[in-house]
């Protein structure tokens, strides 16, 4: 990211990126690398003003965060990027809703979470369709898995910082 900063390269920053994903792809999804390298994406894709991109891989880094010990300190910044890009993508939408819980993003249909590997890896259940049943444009369908959906998936910020002063 630094790199990036410096040299403006968001062309090589995201080759980069794209790289650095295909190798944590032999890790957990929710693997603090992987998520990152999302969060990473999301950052490259709003500077370069690619709105739905940022938005998508942002929200791909909340809702692989959520729940995850290893992610909780970073997890009301990766929610707070993805407002930034989330105003941009959909400037009249309220994101309220979506950062109290961001786990409704799953049932975006527009918003085309499902077709992230990872995402469907944690919460989807793959069902392939029978021949005669498929549709022109599916051969597959994705239901959420209930047992998946961590209780909660947003500590406000200001419990954050709570449970930062209990642990000092």
């Amino acid at each position: 990211m630094s790199a990036f900063e410096k040299s403006q390269d968001q062309k090589k920053a995201l080759q980069l990126n794209a790289a650095a994903l295909k190798v944590t792809r032999h890790l957990p999804e929710t693997s603090w690398r992987t998520i990152e390298n999302y969060d990473d994406a999301g950052l490259y894709y709003y500077e370069s003003g690619k709105w739905k991109a940022s938005a998508q891989h942002q929200a791909i880094a909340v809702l692989l965060a959520c729940g995850m010990e290893d992610s909780k300190a970073m997890f009301p910044v990766y929610v707070k990027r993805l407002g930034f890009a989330f105003s941009k993508y959909r400037p009249g939408q309220d994101f309220a809703p979506i950062a109290a819980n961001p786990l409704i993003l799953l049932s975006d249909i527009a918003f085309n979470l499902r077709a992230n590997a990872d995402l469907r890896k944690r919460y989807f259940k793959t069902i392939k369709l029978k021949p005669g049943t498929q549709t022109p444009t599916a051969a597959y369908l994705y239901k959420i898995k209930p047992d998946a959906l961590p209780a909660t998936c947003y500590i406000q910020p200001d419990q954050a910082k709570e449970q930062a002063v209990k642990s000092e």
